[in-house]
Parts: structure tokens; sequence; C-alpha cells
């Protein structure tokens, strides 16, 4: 049975870890969720665009099942729960909230878009999750009338942290996000207490970006003439300067740095993302690495700084990849040294039972305080929060 070997796939690869994610992804049927799609396309491990925009860019999706299930493991939904989701989608997700709510608990997901509310609406129903609240709005609002939440999941990309969910977010709850910082994406677990909230557990993630007061564009960089190569980066940041960099020659800086076989490179990602203000994705969609070849295909680290351009790559060594940063402008060379020895300084601070934890903290709420931990390692500012990250012991088990 394909959700069967589905379910098996993500066990094996680790994104799937405890029963109750497991029993419900077993029992909710993907494929009437996605009846458009073929049925090995709907049990595979990979994202499925249902929509797109007038120019053909995608504007919603089914996402990927190893991530879907990842983000259920880190929000720890439990029986009796009342849940918010932003981001409707097919109404597959909502529907194995509702699985792991149960009886008791309530589940209620939001979108913009009407013509999504309206397919996840009868998706939901067509497969007995009729408990499940669908309803049109901006998520940048919440839904205040089934507040307050346990728990708040968004399954859109996000640049901040908006106040209705924080209002929305019972005290000791749980909100799960992708949020950008400088354009690094990434699935964070946050806990809600005493007016802050502090991650739990940090992901490697892509989503489609959120649409309404909630929007952030970003900028799409070509960055070399008739090769398929983009780099993705927040607005603020001016890229263009970066345009055919790549045509002319580089110098690649190898580091200390050793990552198993499919090692998990968020940490490393993240440390750059904050390090540099000029920090973005680099993608290679067909495969197109140049001379080296990148660490992560879809949202490889990079950075722009004018004309200058620098990215992580990775050659083979026993046991793994090492890593190095390949940089091209006029002081090219110079940049990558300066990424590198970043990446070498992560080696030596954020290993080996440390990471780096986020806290955020309310434009106007409560100040930070010494019970917070050490000096933050980098501070980002948004429009509604303030991000400290800190260098702090890995987390316990998330249950």
């Amino acid at each position: 049975m394909l959700r069967t070997r589905l379910v098996g796939g993500l066990r094996t690869g680790g994104a799937l870890r405890s029963e109750p994610v497991a029993t419900a992804m077993l029992a909710v049927p993907r494929h009437r969720f996605l009846p458009e799609a073929p049925l090995r396309a709907a049990y595979a491990d990979d994202v499925y665009v249902t929509k797109r925009d007038s120019d053909g860019e995608p504007v919603s999706s089914a996402s990927q099942p190893s991530i879907v299930a990842e983000m259920l493991e880190q929000l720890d939904v439990r029986p009796g729960h009342r849940v918010l989701e932003i981001g409707a989608g097919t109404g597959y997700n909502a529907a194995l909230l509702d699985a792991l709510t149960g009886p008791t608990g309530s589940v209620t997901t939001v979108d913009i878009d009407a013509d999504t509310v309206s397919r996840a609406r009868r998706a939901l129903d067509a497969t007995g999750c009729e408990r499940v609240r669908t309803v049109r709005a901006d998520g940048e609002h919440g839904w205040p009338d089934g507040a307050p939440y346990d728990r708040v999941i968004a399954t859109v990309g996000t640049w901040d942290l908006p106040p209705a969910w924080w209002d929305q977010l019972a005290e000791g709850g749980r909100l799960v996000a992708p949020l950008s910082i400088r354009g690094c994406e990434h699935s964070v677990a946050f806990d809600h207490a005493g007016g802050v909230m502090r991650s739990r557990s940090i992901v490697s993630c892509g989503f489609m970006p959120m649409r309404g007061l909630g929007s952030h564009e970003g900028t799409t960089v070509e960055l070399s003439s008739g090769r398929i190569l983009t780099f993705h980066v927040d607005s603020e940041v001016e890229a263009a300067g970066a345009e055919g960099a790549l045509d002319g020659r580089g110098t690649t800086v190898w580091t200390s740095v050793r990552l198993k076989v499919n090692e998990d490179a968020t940490q490393l990602s993240l440390w750059l993302a904050c390090a540099f203000p000029g920090y973005g994705r680099m993608s290679a969609p067909f495969g197109d690495h140049g001379l080296q070849r990148l660490l992560m295909r879809w949202a490889n680290p990079a950075v722009v700084e004018g004309a200058d351009f620098a990215y992580v790559v990775c050659r083979k060594v026993p046991g793994g990849n090492e890593i190095g940063v390949r940089g091209h402008g006029p002081d090219g060379a110079a940049l990558a040294a300066r990424v590198a020895a970043e990446a070498n300084l992560w080696d030596r601070e954020c290993r080996d039972g440390v990471s780096l934890q986020i806290t955020a903290y309310r434009t106007g709420g409560r100040a930070e305080s010494p019970e917070d931990g050490a000096e933050p390692r980098f501070t980002v500012p948004k429009r509604h929060t303030r991000l400290a990250i800190r260098v702090a012991p890995v987390a316990g088990a998330l249950r």
C-alpha cells in the first residue's frame, strides 16, 4: 500500500518519530486531498502544486510529506488541544491535526484565498473531518473567535510573528512557523511563556510566502547569463550588483568544517544568515553547480556584497563532505575568506551538544532580562518582533 510505504520511508528518514503522528498519517488518505494527482504522486515524498497565478507562479500546494511530518512532530499536538492553522492548502494538514486532537479538541484553518478554502472544505467533508472549521481570512490576524489556542501552526512562509499570533496563543502554548531570517527559512517551534517565545527546535524548510498584510517580497537575481542559477534574498538587500558574477573566474576557500553524509546543515545556514546582512538562498534546480558542488540544491547558503558574491560548496571526503566557500567578483576572494571564517567559527562554537536558540521578543513588550541567559550572539530586528539568537545547550526530547 502506497500510504504504508510513505509512512515507512518517513520513519526510516527520521522525519516521523512518534506513534500519534504516524497513526494520523496512516489514517488520513492524502490522495483524497489531491484528486487531480496520480496515485503515486499523491504518496510521493514531494511537494505537489495545486494552484498557480496568472504568471504561472505557484500560490498553493500540498507540502512535502516529510516536512509535514517534521512540523507535526515539532508541534506536539495532544488530544483535546485547540489548534489554529495559518494556510489551509489542500486541507490535508488540517485533517491530520483533527486526527491528533480527537473529538475533544478543535482545529481551525485560515486562508486568504477563497478557492483554497472551498477546496479544503470539500475534501475535509468528503473524508469525514466535519469538525474542522475552515475560515477565509488574512492569516496575519489569526482567528480570535477560537482563541486561546494551545497550538498555532503556519504552513506558509512568514517574515515576522504577527501580534495576533502572540495574543491568541495560550500561555505555555507552542507556535510552529516557517520563519525567514535574511532569506534563510526554517521551521521554528517556539514555546510561549512569560511574554517571550523561545525556540525548542529549528528545521530547514521552504514554503510559499504569506500573502496579505504579512507578505514580505524578496528579490530574485539571475546570477549567470544562460545558466539556471538564481539568488533569492530579502528585499532590503541590494543584490543586482551580483548579476553576472558567476560568469567570471572565482576562488574557492576550503574550511575545516566536515559534515557527515545526510547531516543537517540547518544550524550552519542560520549562523551565516545572522552573520551577513547580504545573506540569501542560491538555487540550481537543474544541477548546474559550476566547478564545485553546492551544499544544498534549493536553498544553498550564499552572501552578496555589492558586486561580490560568495556561496557554500562542498567536496566528498571519507565519511562525509568538506565545506568550502567560492567567491566571485572584484573582491570575491576576500568575501569567500570571511564567509569561510564564519563557518569555521560556527564549527568551533555551535556543535557537540550546543546549538543556536532563537528568543523572540514583541516590539514594545517584555525586554531582555539577566535570566534570559548569555548575551545574544546575533540580534535580528523585525517589524513586530526582535530576535535574539544565542548559543545554548541542545534542547531535550521534543515531547
